[in-house]
Parts: structure tokens; sequence; C-alpha cells
């Protein structure tokens, strides 16, 4: 009978969460895009009008459909990857779901280290 080293159950349990921090820093994207429209572009976030609108300049126009853009692709390809790997990964493989969904409270991590370190350094 093999005993099971401690090192490696660590590693079993430590694996949801270093998973999702990899998830966690390509949702800086997104979680950018959705900053820039609750701050910066708020006057144009929900605006579709195009030029005809009165919210601002042709920046502000311009940023807040690339935003919108950058928002609602990559938060979708975020989301699905994130329902891959946290639901759809530990249901097939017979893992615990709990721990996996539980760990996913961590992709926000990398976007707010990198939101701190740019305000710190900046």
């Amino acid at each position: 009978m093999m005993k099971r080293d401690s090192r490696d159950s660590t590693w079993w349990r430590l694996a949801p969460v270093c998973v999702n921090l990899l998830l966690g820093v390509p949702a800086i994207i997104p979680l950018y895009s959705a900053w820039l429209l609750l701050t910066e572009y708020r006057s144009c976030a929900l605006d579709n009008s195009g030029f005809e609108s009165h919210c601002g300049d042709v920046s502000v126009i311009e940023g807040a459909g690339w935003a919108r853009l950058s928002l609602v692709i990559f938060g979708g390809l975020g989301l699905l990857s994130v329902l891959a790997v946290d639901v759809l990964f530990p249901l097939a493989t017979g893992k615990r779901l709990r721990q996996w969904l539980s760990a996913s409270l961590v992709i926000p991590v990398p976007c707010l280290l990198a939101i701190t370190a740019f305000v710190v350094f900046n």
C-alpha cells in the first residue's frame, strides 16, 4: 500500500486556487473595461446613438465603444472558461465542486494587484 505524500495532497488542495489565479490574468481586460465604463466613459456607457449623442467629445464616444466591445467579447470568453474550469471539469473528473467554486473568488486578485501597483508607482 502506497502512502500519500503530504506535499502531493497540498498541491491538489491548492490546484484550484492556482488555476483560478491564472484565469485572473486574462480577466484583467474585461475588468478594466468595466472599470472604464463605470468611471471615464460613464456618460456614454449605455448610449448606442453613436456620434449623434451628447455624451462627450469623439474620444469618449469611441472609447466607450471599444470598452463595451472588449467587455462583451473578453468577458464572455472569460465566463466560458470559468464555467469550463470551475464547473464542468470537476463534474467530469469527480473532483469536489465546492472547492473549485470557492477558489473562483481569487479571479479578480491579479486585476486588484495591477491596479494597486499602478496607484503606488504612478
